[in-house]
């Protein structure tokens, strides 16, 4: 079996499919809820030298209907982005604090966003990415959030369809 491969209209960049395990775990007062989803992917370095993963949103993830990108800029720095029926763009950098935009179908408003850990093993052959913040609004807590991402091959490159 061959690889799957996206080809940019824009420009010439191949985009392997990968497979992505995610698992999200939201600490809120004195509750926490997981999601887990395991799901095809697309990873790639882009123009800027980022590691960009791309996935679409599920009922698992109660954002269906969106699209989400992680992006792992070379200097540490960690952007979600989100589109579609939901749509956020934190950012999160180790010392520093933003204050980023949340949009859902009831609202808008805007959160502080504070890196508390990034370990970020991803390379060219996949690897993890290990995200662990707090978000807050107006200095209230709102959850204290962990993210971990799994990424590994669709297929092996050494893959061949059988004739």
């Amino acid at each position: 079996m061959g690889i799957f491969v996206h080809i940019l209209s824009s420009s010439n960049t191949l985009k392997e499919k990968w497979i992505m395990k995610l698992r999200s775990v939201q600490h809120e007062e004195e509750e926490s809820s997981e999601t887990l989803l395991d799901t095809e992917a697309e990873y790639f370095t882009d123009e800027y030298g980022d590691r960009v993963i791309s996935y679409e949103e599920t009922e698992a993830t109660g954002m269906e209907g969106s699209v989400t990108e992680i992006h792992v800029a070379p200097d540490g720095t960690v952007s979600i982005i989100r589109t579609g029926f939901f749509q956020t763009h934190l950012v999160m950098q180790m010392g520093k604090k933003y204050f980023c935009n949340y949009e859902t179908p009831f609202g808008e408003f805007t959160v502080g966003v504070s890196a508390k850990k990034i370990h970020n093993h991803l390379t060219e052959d996949g690897g993890t990415l290990e995200l662990h913040y707090i978000a807050d609004a107006n200095t209230t807590l709102l959850s204290d959030n962990e993210v971990y991402v799994e990424l590994s091959r669709l297929n092996s490159p050494d893959d061949t369809e059988e004739d």
